[in-house]
């Protein structure tokens, strides 16, 4: 960084209490990734009620400010606003949830895709009201905005009416954990944990209506019916909101059907390795993450058309009408048929997965850090 102003950054974590999924996997990833990569600038962490213990290790490349409550508006817009405020930061990344109305630091804000504005419906009035309030004012305040995928762009432009130069893609990486397993008795102690069929197919995601799990649920029960499968289902996922009538129905009819819930990093890549195909029939994703990580570990992919699934996956995945029950039948069934089509599939995500490196997006992640700290308005 020769010649360059040293940064004074902040980035916020104040979420990484919740289970580790979606946005705060990413959040997590990229603060790591920027500590090990950067020793240029210095940077200070937020964090909610204690240090994440994945970055105690860390100590010395950061400083850290724990706030002293969890809950989100007290934690984010009160005391992380004053905080903002005070501290002598050039720029600060929110890389999850919207950053504070009252920040009045230059801030970068990570929108991962434009669920609340285009598909409202699919998430819960307090999510819903959060966004496309605080965020849409948080979109217009940002020096730039960071999403993931090409798509994810097009949207937030296109839902937010914001200039497309002020968005930019920083696409998500895997976890270098995701790989594909040589290790019999370690698959074979989480197939006993959790009780998983000797064949089937995998869903990972939070219980949510935007997963379109009853749909793959139908479709499976469908194949059950007419004996066109011997593979089991397995859900994976903790539990979101407005899944009482998907719990209700699966407590009437699990026939076949295993739902673990939140599992921890370390089965989940055991499950990718033991799983006959991934499925994932979302409304709507930003990026969609389990793909990914199923192709890191060699296992076929079978996923949505819809959001940014497409350009993720590239032509290494059987895309499906995620509203279409044959649709949805009819790439299992000729996954499960054809092991050479099984293993095509898992040689092109091997490949595919090459793409998404963490040390890429911590790159260009800096970049637009120094790009937003050039023209900083604050003496630091």
């Amino acid at each position: 960084m020769s010649g360059e102003r040293k940064l004074k950054i902040g980035i916020d974590l104040t979420g990484l209490w919740r289970p580790s999924t979606g946005i705060w996997v990413y959040a997590k990833e990229i603060a790591r990734e920027l500590l090990l990569l950067d020793c240029d600038n210095q940077y200070t962490l937020f964090f909610g009620r204690a240090i994440h213990p994945e970055f105690r290790e860390m100590d010395g490349r950061f400083r850290a400010v724990v706030i002293p409550v969890r809950e989100e508006v007290i934690s984010k817009q009160v005391l992380m606003a004053v905080l903002c405020n005070m501290d002598a930061l050039d720029l600060i990344h929110f890389p999850a949830l919207p950053p504070p109305l009252f920040c009045f630091r230059p801030f970068i804000w990570t929108l991962h895709d434009a669920t609340p504005w285009l598909y409202p419906n699919t998430m819960d009035l307090k999510g819903r009201s959060y966004y496309r309030w605080i965020g849409a004012h948080a979109a217009r305040m940002s020096r730039l905005i960071i999403t993931i995928s090409n798509e994810a762009k097009k949207d937030i432009t296109r839902a937010l009416r914001i200039a497309e130069t002020k968005v930019r893609v920083v696409y998500r990486a895997v976890d270098a954990a995701f790989t594909k397993l040589s290790d019999p008795e370690l698959m074979s102690a989480v197939r006993a944990r959790y009780g998983l069929p000797e064949r089937f197919i995998l869903a990972v995601g939070t219980l949510e209506p935007r997963k379109n799990l009853p749909a793959l649920i139908q479709a499976y029960r469908q194949m059950q019916r007419v004996k066109a499968t011997k593979l089991g289902l397995v859900i994976v996922g903790r539990t979101g909101w407005k899944t009482g009538s998907l719990q209700e129905d699966l407590r009437e009819n699990a026939s076949g059907i295993v739902v673990t819930g939140f599992v921890p990093q370390g089965d989940l890549v055991v499950l990718y390795n033991l799983a006959e195909v991934l499925v994932l029939p979302s409304l709507y994703e930003g990026f969609g993450l389990p793909p990914i990580e199923a192709m890191a570990c060699g296992c076929p992919v079978v996923v949505s058309n819809r959001g940014s699934l497409p350009e993720v996956v590239g032509e290494a995945a059987i895309l499906i009408d995620p509203e279409s029950q044959d649709s949805i039948t009819a790439a299992i069934r000729a996954v499960e048929g054809n092991p050479a089509l099984r293993a095509d599939l898992a040689r092109r995500g091997l490949e595919r997965v090459k793409t998404f490196s963490r040390k890429t997006a911590a790159v260009k992640t800096l970049e637009l850090y120094r790009e937003v700290g050039a023209h900083s308005d604050f003496l630091t």
